[in-house]
């Protein structure tokens, strides 16, 4: 199963917002991809893909699009 295009952008947008908050640096490529996280079904939006560091993981529950975790490395 894909995921819509628009969900995708939009778990995106929540993402960069959340980085922004906390002041780390973005960078594309992104890839969103489905997890699960004590048994919870998730979205994973990753930053800076291709590279190691300046990478934020941000972590959305699939049910409501609630923030779960976030966190960033810098190098």
């Amino acid at each position: 199963m894909e995921l819509d295009p628009q969900l995708r952008e939009q778990l995106i947008e929540r993402a960069r917002e959340v980085a922004g908050e906390r002041g780390w640096t973005w960078r594309e490529p992104i890839e969103v991809s489905r997890s699960a996280e004590g048994g919870e079904a998730v979205w994973l939006v990753r930053s800076n893909v291709m590279s190691r560091g300046q990478n934020a993981v941000i972590v959305f529950r699939q049910s409501d699009l609630g923030l779960v975790r976030a966190g960033y490395l810098p190098r």
